[in-house]
């Protein structure tokens, strides 16, 4: 199984060559992004590049969006892709808006009502006001992605002349990845005793993995959305 290669500094490679498989078993968590792109199991021995031609997808925009998960100073090059990769671009950040909506937020919620019933009305009180406020500015950020910017990039991917907004966009766009910080010191820190600690890590191992997801969210939206707008917002300039 871990037939896959390294590099000079022990990094994974990724290809379009590897194996799927080998990729997922390099690294497990890389399972969301097949979760949220809808590849169906089993899938046998198929190559990455196999499968990205099964699932109409560019091998070059998959590996970069596993690398982007996988090393945290991985840095793609956007020119080696297409304007016609926007749109999956668009598509899987979409698909990870229900991811958060659907699977996590709601697995979180669960766990904080566990958490509660360990808790006096006070203490009550104020862990669900702190997690009420984050899910509702994780659905106001998501929800200024999907009514303002994901529209303004599918015009451009359309051809339709804009002005350049994408930069502006982003830049009024706020960073939520450390908000849940708040959370994670009041489960840790200051609930009593009668919270029992395995109630309290199942919470826990949630909001550290929207953290972590959220983060590379953010990364995809730097690093491939917005780079890749920017150039179809110029290149509708000319």
């Amino acid at each position: 199984m871990k037939s896959y290669k390294r590099d000079g500094t022990n990094r994974i490679v990724y290809s379009k060559d590897m194996k799927l498989i080998e990729l997922i078993d390099a690294d497990y968590e890389l399972l969301s992004i097949l979760l949220r792109m809808d590849i169906q199991l089993p899938f046998g021995d198929v190559s990455v590049e196999e499968m990205c031609h099964r699932y109409n997808m560019s091998p070059t925009l998959f590996l970069m969006i596993c690398q982007i998960y996988a090393c945290a100073d991985y840095e793609p090059d956007v020119a080696e892709l297409h304007s016609s990769d926007l749109l999956h671009v668009v598509d899987y950040l979409r698909a990870s808006h229900r991811y958060y909506l659907e699977s996590l937020l709601p697995s979180i919620a669960k766990g904080v009502e566990r958490v509660l019933e360990g808790c006096d009305a006070k203490q009550s009180v104020i862990l669900r006001k702190f997690y009420d406020d984050y899910a509702e500015e994780v659905r106001a950020h998501l929800n200024y992605e999907e009514t303002t910017i994901f529209p303004h990039v599918k015009s451009v991917i359309e051809g339709v002349p804009s002005d350049n907004r994408m930069a502006e966009f982003m830049a009024h766009h706020t960073d939520i990845c450390d908000k849940v910080d708040d959370i994670k010191s009041i489960v840790i820190k200051y609930l009593p005793e009668s919270c029992p600690t395995s109630v309290r890590c199942d919470l826990l191992f949630d909001l550290f993995r929207m953290r972590d997801d959220l983060s590379k969210h953010t990364l995809i939206e730097l690093k491939l959305l917005t780079p890749m707008a920017i150039a179809e917002e110029r290149r509708l300039k000319r």
